[in-house]
């Protein structure tokens, strides 16, 4: 799934359980995301952090939930190996949106496979 795909698979998802009238705000969600990626990157597969500052994105602007202290997320060693993303890593971490590759490594740039993907959108909008 391509990182495009995938955000309009968030969108789509999310439209699909909530209604018009919520009050969520998807089209912030979505000029926030798509000032990250050029075109070519929207094109590319999608790793963990891409997926992770996606859906904190999604968490922030749509659902509007608060963050939650880092707990587990301070053990994993390669949470700052990207600082734009070291938020978004912690919040779906904690939440057990995405899960680490191992007990101390999130695996940032591993491409994340499509069921994973919509897993942590199922597991993202159960927030709502």
């Amino acid at each position: 799934m391509s990182t495009e795909d995938f955000i309009d698979y968030i969108i789509n998802e999310y439209e699909m359980i909530a209604p018009e009238e919520s009050g969520h705000d998807s089209d912030s969600f979505w000029k926030e995301v798509m000032t990250y990626y050029s075109d070519s990157m929207l094109k590319a597969s999608v790793t963990k952090k891409n997926a992770a500052r996606i859906l904190y994105a999604f968490l922030r602007h749509v659902i509007k939930i608060p963050n939650v202290d880092w707990n587990n997320a301070k053990r994993l060693r390669d949470i700052y190996e990207c600082r734009v993303c070291a938020e978004a890593i912690a919040q779906t971490y904690e939440r057990g949106i995405i899960n680490a590759s191992a007990e101390t490594a999130f695996g940032i740039n591993d491409v994340m496979m499509e069921a994973d993907l919509r897993d942590s959108v199922r597991k993202t909008l159960n927030y709502i």
